[in-house]
């Protein structure tokens, strides 16, 4: 039976599902959120230089008395090709790093969670980074070293609003054709398209 992981690392939230054999479902990657399917994109460096990622960061952050460095929204810096990181306590991170540190968590617990070592991920990303085709690209290749960084071996995209479309068709009867507008209303960015 095949199975295909995919990941979508959201502007504000991140959620991980497995396909096994044509039976989609969610992983739940968030110990502290109703249902646990979605974990927030976001990290906490404390100042006894520990990382938290999702709600633990939020957590640890407002209990530690808001020291150290909290990051947010660190998926719309993609393509600003001016923005290539922070020093956090006296070392530079790329913004590839920072990215990473949030998939090789949700990596590690969807590999608890599902039983399976996931090499291989289908990542989602919006329709355009940027209205500039080589912005775009950069972007795109960014994020796929943050992948590879994260651990993950093979990586292929797949259009946010198209991956939303196809699990869409899956759930209508067979020969049932509609048109529909698909949204993703994301942090960063919000995709439309139609679809027949």
């Amino acid at each position: 039976m095949k199975t295909q992981f995919g990941l979508d690392f959201g502007t504000t939230n991140s959620a991980l599902s497995v396909n096994r054999g044509g039976l989609v479902e969610p992983i739940k990657i968030n110990p502290y959120g109703p249902g646990g399917t979605t974990l927030r994109s976001v990290i906490y460096f404390s100042e006894e230089k520990e990382t938290f990622v999702g709600e633990s960061a939020i957590i640890n952050y407002l209990e530690d008395g808001a020291t150290g460095r909290f990051l947010q929204s660190i998926k719309s810096y993609l393509p600003d090709e001016s923005f290539d990181g922070t020093v956090i306590w006296g070392k530079k991170r790329s913004l590839e790093e920072l990215i990473a540190v949030i998939l090789r968590d949700i990596k590690t617990i969807g590999e608890k969670v599902s039983g399976q070592e996931i090499e291989k991920i289908l990542l989602g990303r919006p329709v355009f980074f940027s209205d500039d085709a080589t912005i775009d690209k950069m972007a795109e290749g960014r994020l796929a070293k943050a992948a590879k960084l994260a651990g993950f071996k093979e990586i292929n995209f797949q259009l946010e609003p198209i991956a939303a479309g196809l699990s869409y068709e899956r759930s209508l009867p067979d020969k049932k054709e509609r048109k529909v507008l698909l949204g993703d209303f994301g942090g960063g960015t919000s995709d439309f398209t139609v679809m027949r």
